[in-house]
């Protein structure tokens, strides 16, 4: 019985020393530098989809700029597919200064803008879209 306390204790010693490791820290996303203008004819019940390359992972702004004549349209953000642009997020704007949408890219990538009807277009439109990325 005279050993059960120093194996006890041994062993709690060894235990205490062993843990998991720390996992690295998180890199810090690179602020978005790189702007990308795409301009287009959007067509009623249509879409436009234009593709741009992340370099880093970090920021992603969006932002319609100008559309003519004014029209409130669809803008997402996703992975190109072919043709299109599986979005994996959108939003329904009108043109203005700020970005509509700012998020992060967490991988570096082919990445895609899509402007899009609604469903309120009755005739096409010329738009600006600029894509601020890392």
């Amino acid at each position: 019985m005279k050993w059960i306390v120093p194996v006890a204790l041994g062993v709690a010693l060894i235990a205490s020393g062993c843990h998991d490791p720390v996992p690295p820290a998180t890199p810090t996303p690179a602020p978005a530098t790189i702007p990308e203008t795409f301009t287009g004819t959007l067509l009623p019940l249509g879409t436009s989809t234009n593709t741009f390359l992340v370099q880093r992972a970090g920021g992603i702004q969006v932002s319609l700029t100008s559309i003519s004549p004014a029209a409130s349209v669809g803008i997402g953000v996703g992975t190109p597919s072919g043709a299109s642009c599986l979005t994996l997020d959108h939003m329904t704007v009108v043109a203005g200064p700020n970005a509509q949408m700012i998020g992060t890219a967490t991988v570096p990538g082919n990445f895609c803008v899509a402007v899009f009807d609604v469903g309120n277009l009755v005739e096409s439109v010329n738009y600006t879209v600029v894509v601020l990325h890392s």
